[in-house]
């Protein structure tokens, strides 16, 4: 179950629907993930391995940040993220995937 839309960062609303749901499929970003941890990407991907890949995202996030390279050029490793703020919603909809079923 979402929890009330009002609760969320408004810095990711157009990656949200009304309801609070994100208006992505994680599995879209299957090539890009898919090499990081083999099968995560699939609908029926674990709590450990969506926590696998938000930790994965939030340091390629930090490391970029720290060196004054997070900006869409950053992004070029990667094919199906256009913008840093994408980036920043898929890792953030993995954390909550990870800690909404146990991780």
């Amino acid at each position: 179950m979402c929890p009330d839309a009002s609760d969320f960062p408004r810095r990711y609303d157009q990656y949200r629907d009304s309801s609070g749901s994100w208006t992505f499929d994680i599995a879209e970003y299957e090539d890009d993930l898919e090499p990081l941890i083999p099968g995560s990407t699939s609908s029926d991907s674990t709590p450990e391995e969506a926590y696998q890949m938000a930790v994965y995202l939030e340091g390629f996030i930090e490391r970029q940040q720290r060196t004054s390279n997070w900006s869409d050029e950053a992004l070029d490793r990667f094919e199906a993220f256009e913008s840093t703020l994408e980036v920043e919603a898929v890792a953030t909809a993995l954390r909550e995937i990870a800690e909404d079923n146990g991780s």
